[in-house]
């Protein structure tokens, strides 16, 4: 007993320290996205050069590889590159000279050697990789030097030109036969940003390296090297999608965020200490100890934390922490049923092992799928996700239940509080009433949708979505004098804020040009577009990774449990599901992409709440007693028994939901709103309806007629013959 404590004791002792320690280390060391570090992401759709071609896995890869070389040119410490279908996302945290990064990441560079008739000699495979180099002239002058690799095709080439009329070699970047000749261009032909970079006289041939030599400032030839080494692009990149983000906005939302997750830390150790005492407590230290773990995994699969990455930690502490309050739960449990401290520790952690896994598993499928079919933000807050749930089974599961064995001999009330007897509900009764009210609510929403359109952001309808925010309050008519040319869909002022929709899908350099109005009075601007390409997608994939969440959760619990439970939960599910969906539209409030995350999250998190019911009502049927009560009499005990845990691990969820809503985190302010409906909805169904439903369900197989089967002829009884 006393070395069990002093094991306990001395485990508890290194995850403090660990935790103190560590904690600093792997903040300063996480690597912020963009919507945290402000900078410029652009999503390209790639095609191939020549129409007549289809675009392939290769070309798709060695694009990839053409703009992560030209990124490294730019200097961007972290940048995120990702082929999401036939397009190619990228995010380059911290960059503020949008033109440059444009102009790097797109810019074909490709480089050929023509004659002044501008036919084509050799093109850049001749020369070495990489094949340019920064060099100075005699003059003193910068110059870019070409590395021949190919010499024997560079000896024949200029050997051809040396016995040509003219003898001259031009050298071209990105030549364009529709707008480029040599005869209209010889005089600015070397000058800076013009394609005809230069032309020289070749009087014998060679095979030697040479030099490319212009009126080139330092940096100008630098760019010139940096492109010709960075390989010419084998696909055409069109933008389909842009965003920048001021730093102002990402810090913030940085402040605001870390606020929130000290608020919530502190107020789940008081509620968790006040209704379980010392193991409460020691669930708490286990929890910041889980926050510190999560983060460092992330740093190491070098992860990089965005707003949703932020919400799925928050969230992930809210739901680990329901790991811990499942197990204290039914250690009062097996006291209530008259077992010791000791011996009630040990069986309630093996009942509550399959309980967690089952809830576990099935917000790790939602996770798997947010991360499969999410476009990249949603893609960190599955990744995110998924990294919370296996921290979880690691820290709050085995590494708790190691401490908390040790002062299982302590007096109980010290342990683990009061224990008082529980009083068995009728919840069944109330199951009308919420499906009642739920009914009312969805027909609420179709008389809404009729009057007032439904609000849909500009990642479902297209356009173009401007956020604004100043130090100071916003004139509205100096913004309205700016945006006068456009058609403005929505438009929300909130003081030192201003959230603006317009139909139109702008260009880059309209995008400037706005960024440049606003600076000019004062204004930060945040400016995403999105085109009716990404929409299309977007939606799609929505719709898709619902179906294959909902899919996948009736299959898993399906055979963990049997089909009725899964088609119980389903059925829940759906209410969860919608009943969101109506709020957004009663209220109005935007639905857009980050919106699908939060009812995905909904989806795992309400599941999880489900199968820990079920799972109680399983173990309840399994039970030798099981013909004795009513499935209604079982599910109302079982319930009973779950209402305090339900609710504990609701407040301790919502807690980071709350906060982070009376903070102003308005960058994720509609996830939240879905995120704090969906747990309040989830809560009810997952306690009135998919149990209300499994009833209805199994009483329904039960009044099924057995089926006859004719075994053959009846024998019959003939005294004598069969006795």
């Amino acid at each position: 007993m006393k070395n069990n404590l002093k094991i306990s004791i001395l485990v508890l002792f290194a995850i403090v320290v660990i935790t103190v320690f560590s904690l600093k280390p792997v903040v300063s060391s996480i690597n912020y996205g963009l919507d945290l570090k402000g900078g410029f992401e652009v999503l390209y759709e790639v095609s191939p050069l020549n129409e007549d071609e289809e675009l392939t896995n290769d070309m798709l890869t060695s694009t990839y590889k053409s703009i992560t070389n030209r990124i490294d040119t730019l200097g961007v410490s972290e940048p995120e590159i990702s082929i999401e279908g036939d397009k190619i996302r990228v995010k380059l945290p911290g960059v503020t000279d949008e033109e440059e990064a444009r102009k790097r990441l797109s810019t074909p560079a490709v480089l050929t050697f023509r004659n002044s008739s501008d036919e084509l000699l050799m093109a850049s495979d001749v020369l070495d990789s990489p094949g340019a180099s920064l060099d100075y002239n005699q003059a003193g002058k910068p110059v870019v030097a070409l590395k021949i690799k190919d010499n024997d095709t560079f000896y024949r080439v200029t050997d051809s030109v040396s016995n040509s009329n003219d003898q001259l070699i031009v050298i071209w970047l990105d030549f364009d036969e529709s707008k480029h000749s040599f005869e209209n261009m010889k005089e600015e032909c070397g000058t800076s940003n013009a394609a005809c970079i230069s032309s020289a006289t070749v009087r014998d041939a060679f095979s030697s390296n040479v030099v490319i030599e212009g009126n080139f400032t330092k940096e100008e030839a630098q760019e010139l090297v940096d492109l010709i080494n960075s390989g010419s692009l084998p696909t055409k990149l069109t933008e389909v999608s842009t965003k920048t983000v001021d730093a102002s906005f990402g810090s913030d939302t940085l402040r605001i965020a870390a606020i929130a997750s000290v608020i919530t830390l502190i107020v789940i150790t008081l509620i968790m200490t006040c209704f379980y005492r010392l193991s409460g407590f020691i669930s708490s230290i286990c929890l910041v100890f889980y926050s510190v773990i999560v983060l460092a995994m992330f740093n190491a699969i070098d992860g990089v934390l965005t707003l949703t990455g932020i919400a799925a930690l928050i969230l992930g502490i809210g739901m680990a922490v329901d790991s811990s309050i499942i197990t204290l739960e039914k250690i009062k449990d097996e006291i209530n049923n008259g077992k010791k401290l000791d011996k009630a520790f040990s069986d309630a952690n093996k009942r509550s092992l399959v309980s967690l896994i089952d809830a576990n598993m099935t917000t790790l499928i939602v996770a798997v799928i947010l991360f499969m079919f999410g476009e990249s933000s949603v893609k960190g807050f599955g990744s995110m996700l998924i990294l919370t749930i296996i921290v979880t089974m690691i820290t709050m599961i085995i590494i708790n239940r190691i401490i908390l064995k040790g002062f299982v001999y302590l007096n109980t009330n010290v342990f683990i509080g009061k224990v008082n007897e529980r009083k068995n509900m009728n919840f069944m009764r109330h199951s009308i009433k919420f499906i009642v009210a739920y009914v009312i609510l969805i027909i609420c929403a179709v008389v809404f949708a009729f009057i007032q359109k439904v609000n849909f952001g500009t990642d479902f309808m297209g356009g173009t979505s401007i956020t604004l925010k100043s130090e100071n309050v916003i004139e509205e008519s100096a913004v309205k004098d700016i945006m006068r040319e456009y058609e403005l869909i929505d438009y929300i002022v909130n003081e030192k804020e201003v959230d603006i929709k317009i139909k139109d899908v702008i260009g880059e350099d309209t995008v400037k040009t706005l960024k440049q109005e606003f600076d000019k009075i004062g204004i930060n601007s945040d400016i995403s577009v999105i085109s009716n390409v990404v929409k299309k997608d977007l939606t799609e994939n929505a719709i898709k990774s619902v179906i294959i969440a909902a899919i996948c959760i009736l299959i898993y619990v399906s055979i963990r449990f049997k089909f009725n439970y899964g088609l119980a939960s389903l059925v829940a599910l759906c209410i969860d599901v919608t009943s969101v969906i109506a709020i957004f539209i009663i209220f109005n409030i935007e639905i857009n992409f980050i919106f699908i995350a939060a009812i995905l999250t909904i989806l795992g998190y309400s599941i999880n709440d489900t199968i820990v019911i079920f799972d109680l009502i399983r173990e309840k049927k399994n039970e030798k007693n099981k013909n004795v009560n009513s499935d209604e009499v079982i599910v109302n005990e079982c319930l009973s028994k779950a209402v305090t845990r339900s609710i504990l691990t609701t407040i301790t969820t919502l807690t980071s939901v709350v906060v982070l809503l009376v903070l102003g985190a308005t960058e994720i302010e509609e996830f939240n709103i879905a995120i704090l409906v969906g747990l309040i909805v989830g809560t009810f169904t997952s306690m009135f309806v998919a149990p209300y439903i499994w009833i209805k369900l199994e009483k329904r197989d039960r009044l099924k007629p057995k089926e006859e089967y004719d075994d053959g002829p009846e024998e019959k009884s003939i005294k004598g013959i069969n006795s």
